[in-house]
C-alpha cells in the first residue's frame, strides 16, 4: 500500500505527540529545548524581508492567522472576521477580547492601523524590504471600537487572511521601522521584551544563538510549558547545515531538535540513542521548468515534445531512490498547483509515469528522427537541452543526474550547468537563457499566487508560456473567497498545464526532522517547525 507525503507528515505528528507514548500524561513545566543548527538572520524586525523573518519569531509576535499544518490560515489574534462578497470588498476584524501584549497593555484595532500605516510608508520609500503583503491594495481602514475595526480593499483579493503581522503601536511610535529591532524585540521606550506569542526574545547571541523565554503574561489558552527555546546558529557562516555538524550536536547534547535536507544522514541518525526520526515536508515543490519561448531549443515549442520529455522522466523511481531511506513509499507531485496536504489537491499529473516507448512515439510525431548516437534530431537540430541549476545542492544534483540519465535512454541528451543561487534566479532564468531550470517553487497556502508563475508576461514566467484561457482562471482564482470554488477553478487550470506542459512536477521536497524523545507533543508544520511550541514540553 503506497503512502503520500501528507499521509507521511500526518503520521509524524502522530510519532511525536504525547499521545505515541503515554496518553495519561500531563504536560510537565519548565525546561528547555534547543533547535538547530541553523542559518542565522541579519535582523529580527518581521516586517522587513531583508530580515529573513525567522519563523520563531511568530512565537513573539502572533499574527492575525497563522498557517497550519493542514494548510488552512487559523485565526489567531482575531477571533473572526466578517467578509462582503460584493463591492466593495470590505472585512470586519473582531480581535479577541483578551488579547494583549505581553506588557499588559490590550491589542487594538489602533495596533493593527499603525502597522498598516508603518508598512505603507515603507513600501513607498523602499518597496524592496517589506516583507510581500497586500498593504498596497488597501483603500481605507479605521477602527469601530477598540477592538473591531475594518478594512476596504479596492478589489478581491484571496490572500487577504495574510494581511497583518502585527507591532506594538505603543511602543514603536515614533521610532523608525527601517532600523528598530535590530537584534532584539523589545519597547525601545522601557528597554524591556515585547510581544504578543507565547515567547519573548530574552537575548541574542550573535554568531550562537537566538534565547526565546516564557511569556508569563500570555493572553492564551495556557503560558509556554517550557521556560525558554533556544535558536542555535551555524558556527560557520552562509549555507545549510552539513550532516556531520548535525550529528555532532545531536551526540554532544547540544541540539533537541534538528532539521536536515540530506536523507543519507537517516541511517545515522537512527542510530544515535534517544533520538527519533520524523519525516516531514517542507512547503515547496522540486520541478522542472521546460523554456517555451526565445532562449530555448526551438523543438520545445511543440506541445508534443515537452509531453514526450515529461513521460521520459521517471518521476517514480527518482523518489524511490533520494528518499526510500526516509520512507520508501514516497511518491511524486502530481499537481503543479496544490501541495499533496491541500483539501484541493487534485492527482492531475498523475498519467505521466515513465513510458519510453510513449516517449519516442510522441517525438517522432513532432517530426524528430533517431540519429546514429541515439539521439533525435528536430528540424535539423539535435535535441541536447541545456538543464541549469543551482550548483552545491546534493539533492537536486542527484535529482538531475537521474534526470539527464532517464532522457538518454529516450533519446534526449541533456547538459548539465550549475550556477550560483543569484545567478540562476538574476541572470539564466530572467533572461530565457536554458532549455530545463530546475529549483524549488515554495508554495502559498491557498495556491492564490499562481498567476505569478503561469500568467501570460507575469514576472515569474520563466518558461514563457501564454495560455489566455488559464491565465484567465489563474486571475479568477486569485480573487476568488470560497476556497471550495477556488480550489474548482485551480484544478482546471492545473488540468490545462498538465495537456501544456510548460512544466514538470517531480516531488514535493522532504525533510529530516530528529527530535530527541524527551521533547514531547511536537506537531510537525510544512511551513513552521514551531507551529506549537507553546505546546511543547520535556519528559523528565
Amino acid at each position: 500500500m503506497r503512502r503520500s507525503i501528507a499521509a507521511v507528515l500526518a503520521v509524524a505528528a502522530v510519532v511525536a505527540s504525547p499521545a505515541a507514548g503515554n496518553q495519561a500524561q500531563t504536560p510537565k513545566r519548565g525546561g528547555t529545548v534547543v533547535f538547530g543548527p541553523t542559518i542565522e538572520p541579519p535582523c529580527l524586525n518581521a516586517l522587513l524581508s531583508t530580515c529573513g523573518y525567522t519563523l520563531a519569531i511568530e512565537k513573539v509576535l502572533t499574527p492575525a492567522f497563522a498557517l497550519a499544518p493542514d494548510l488552512t490560515l487559523k485565526p489567531r489574534l482575531v477571533s473572526g472576521v466578517v467578509v462582503t462578497t460584493k463591492p466593495p470588498f470590505t472585512l470586519t476584524y473582531s480581535i479577541r477580547p483578551e488579547a494583549r501584549w505581553s506588557d499588559g497593555v490590550s491589542v487594538t484595532a489602533r495596533d493593527f492601523i499603525f502597522t498598516h500605516t508603518a508598512i505603507r510608508k515603507l513600501l513607498s520609500t523602499n518597496p524592496d524590504a517589506v516583507v510581500p503583503q497586500i498593504h498596497d491594495r488597501v483603500q481605507s481602514i479605521r477602527a469601530l471600537d477598540s477592538k473591531t475595526f475594518r478594512v476596504v480593499l479596492r478589489s478581491r483579493d484571496a490572500g487577504w487572511r495574510g494581511l497583518f503581522v502585527l507591532v506594538p503601536r505603543h511602543a514603536l511610535r515614533g521610532e523608525s521601522l527601517e532600523t528598530v529591532w535590530s537584534d532584539r524585540i523589545d519597547n525601545p521606550k522601557t528597554g524591556r521584551p515585547i510581544g504578543s506569542g507565547p515567547f519573548l526574545v530574552e537575548r541574542w547571541e550573535r554568531g550562537k544563538q537566538l534565547t526565546l523565554v516564557r511569556n508569563r503574561n500570555y493572553w492564551g489558552p495556557h503560558p509556554a510549558y517550557l521556560d525558554r527555546l533556544v535558536i542555535r546558529f551555524r558556527e560557520i557562516a552562509g549555507g545549510t547545515p552539513l550532516p556531520s555538524e548535525i550529528l555532532e550536536l545531536l551526540r554532544q547534547g547540544k541540539v533537541d531538535f534538528a532539521e536536515s535536507r540530506d536523507y543519507e544522514i537517516v541511517p545515522d541518525l537512527r542510530r544515535l540513542p534517544g533520538i527519533r526520526v520524523v519525516p516531514a515536508t517542507i512547503d515547496g515543490w522540486e520541478q522542472l521548468t521546460i523554456r517555451m519561448a526565445a532562449g530555448g531549443h526551438p523543438a520545445l515549442r511543440q506541445k508534443l515534445v515537452r509531453r514526450a520529455v515529461a513521460y521520459g522522466v521517471d518521476r517514480v523511481a527518482i523518489v524511490r531512490r533520494l528518499f526510500g531511506v526516509l520512507d520508501p513509499r514516497y511518491r511524486p507531485s502530481d499537481s503543479a498547483v496544490f501541495l499533496e496536504r491541500h483539501a484541493s489537491y487534485r492527482p492531475n499529473w498523475s498519467s505521466y509515469r515513465y513510458r519510453p516507448t510513449e516517449s519516442r512515439r510522441l517525438l517522432e510525431q513532432a517530426g524528430c528522427r533517431r540519429g546514429t548516437d541515439g539521439i533525435y534530431v528536430c528540424a535539423g537540430r539535435r535535441l541536447e537541452l541545456r538543464l541549469v541549476t543551482t550548483a552545491g545542492a546534493r539533492v537536486r544534483e542527484r535529482t538531475i543526474e537521474l534526470v539527464q540519465a532517464q532522457l538518454r535512454r529516450v533519446g534526449v541528451e541533456v547538459e548539465l550547468s550549475f550556477v550560483r543561487g543569484a545567478v540562476l534566479f538574476s541572470q539564466h532564468l530572467p533572461s530565457g537563457n536554458f532549455d530545463l531550470a530546475s529549483f524549488t517553487w515554495l508554495g502559498d497556502a491557498g495556491a492564490s499566487g499562481k498567476k505569478n508563475v503561469f500568467g501570460c508576461g507575469s514576472p515569474l514566467n520563466w518558461s514563457g508560456y501564454c495560455q489566455r484561457l488559464l491565465t484567465r482562471d489563474l486571475d479568477q482564482a486569485a480573487r476568488i473567497l470560497d476556497a471550495d470554488e477556488r480550489g474548482r477553478v485551480l484544478n482546471r487550470a492545473d488540468r490545462q498545464l498538465a495537456k501544456d506542459v510548460p512544466v514538470i512536477p517531480l516531488y514535493e521536497v522532504p525533510t529530516v526532522l530528529a527530535i530527541r524523545k524527551t521533547v514531547r507533543n511536537v506537531v510537525v508544520s510544512p511551513f513552521n517547525f514551531f507551529w506549537n511550541a507553546e505546546n511543547w514540553w520535556l519528559e523528565r
